[in-house]
């Protein structure tokens, strides 16, 4: 069968460096704060999103954008934001002040496919949750994948709230859509994502499902350069290893340790769970030429 693929112009592919040090979402408190702020600067700055996933540590979202320079508006005020976020609820200066992010345009509608495959399946890749049960993201939109929203009791329109309300949701006086949908204090990926452009993309479910199958994430992944997906999420790692310098050290943390005691951790961490070194380097705390040096 032979593949069709047209030509698109304004479609890119935003991501941030999964490989960077800096924690950008910590609990389910900073999850629903930044996915308020994705709504808020979607609608401000006209971008339409296709597709996203908000990780602990890394974001991508594909979006429909007049430029590459929209592109920039939108992803660089989200990543100022959540900077200013971390700052006042962890005093972290300045800690996304250097988070490079790409916008990679995308060329014909299969790559755009592959994309969107590609960015919703982060969660189950990392281990972490299916896509389509996954909170922080628009996995569960499409094709009905995940539980109805907007119709319980606690579920808020937009226009129903008070502007001390409003501000207190997403921090700003926007003006957003009075329809919109607010539910256990998020506003709803529903009003904004489009999802009937996907759908109308992928024609049917059984497709749909096909692509988060047999993605192509080796061609995704080299467009991105060194910006590789993990084999096991950051979280889990930094759990084993309190718990292995606990073991092998008896000390309370990986700031106890001097440097050679980090890189003895590293090598064991390399051996036990057969992490990048990149993402060992994130995980210890040392400069990635030291670890690819000794590693």
């Amino acid at each position: 069968m032979e593949i069709t693929r047209l030509s698109l112009q304004g479609y890119y592919h935003i991501c941030s460096d999964g490989n960077s040090k800096s924690l950008l979402f910590r609990n389910p408190k900073d999850f629903k704060a930044a996915m308020n702020r994705v709504a808020v600067l979607a609608h401000k700055f006209s971008v339409t999103i296709l597709a996203f996933v908000l990780m602990d540590n890394h974001f991508h979202f594909v979006v429909r954008c007049k430029s590459e320079d929209e592109c920039f508006r939108f992803i660089n005020e989200f990543k100022r934001l959540t900077g200013k976020y971390n700052a006042d609820f962890y005093n972290e200066r300045n800690s996304l002040s250097q988070l490079p992010v790409q916008a990679i345009a995308i060329s014909d509608t299969e790559y755009l496919k592959n994309v969107i495959a590609y960015v919703i399946n982060n969660p189950t890749k990392a281990r972490i949750s299916m896509f389509y049960n996954y909170p922080w993201g628009s996995g569960k939109l499409y094709f009905a994948q995940g539980p109805k929203h907007g119709h319980s009791s606690a579920s808020t329109r937009i226009g129903d709230l008070s502007q001390h309300a409003m501000r207190r949701l997403c921090g700003t006086h926007a003006k957003l859509p009075g329809k919109w949908i607010v539910e256990d204090g998020i506003i709803l990926p529903e009003n904004y994502v489009a999802t009937g452009e996907v759908m109308q993309l992928y024609k049917t479910h059984r497709a749909f499902l096909a692509f988060l199958a047999y993605n192509k994430e080796a061609d995704i992944e080299a467009d991105m350069g060194e910006w590789n997906m993990l084999r096991l999420p950051d979280a889990e790692l930094r759990q084993a290893r309190d718990q292995m310098i606990r073991k092998m050290f008896g000390k309370a943390g990986i700031r106890e340790l001097s440097a050679p005691e980090r890189l003895q951790l590293a090598r064991q961490m390399r051996k036990k769970f057969l992490c990048p070194k990149k993402q060992i380097a994130r995980i210890v705390l040392m400069p990635l030429e030291d670890i690819e040096k000794r590693l």
